[in-house]
């Protein structure tokens, strides 16, 4: 089991623990691509493309300098597959607040 933060939109994010990348579809509604914001090193974020302009946004992301919109529900996982720390966890909240 792995710890990871789940957010939906226009919801808090969440820690959960996880078995394996197949809950990673269950938490996200399908087949699932793997995105990183250029201002959160070390952590990569799993989202459903197919949910791009079907469900609200979420929150804006920038990628090798490219303003983009997370759509749906989104999965912080640390980049290295480990399970996030209770800092890891606060990076990402103080990450997301600041998105706000």
């Amino acid at each position: 089991m792995i710890t990871v933060l789940i957010k939906r939109p226009h919801e808090e994010a969440e820690p959960v623990a996880i078995a394996g990348a197949d809950e990673l579809s269950e938490l996200v509604g399908g087949d699932y691509d793997v995105v990183r914001d250029d201002r959160l090193p070390g952590f990569s974020l799993i989202v459903n493309e197919e949910a791009r302009g079907v469900e609200a946004n979420n929150f804006p992301v920038t990628t090798d300098g490219y303003l983009d919109w997370v759509y749906g529900t989104c999965v912080f996982v640390k980049e290295d597959g480990t399970s996030l720390t209770e800092e890891d966890v606060e990076t990402v909240r103080r990450y997301l607040a600041a998105k706000s």
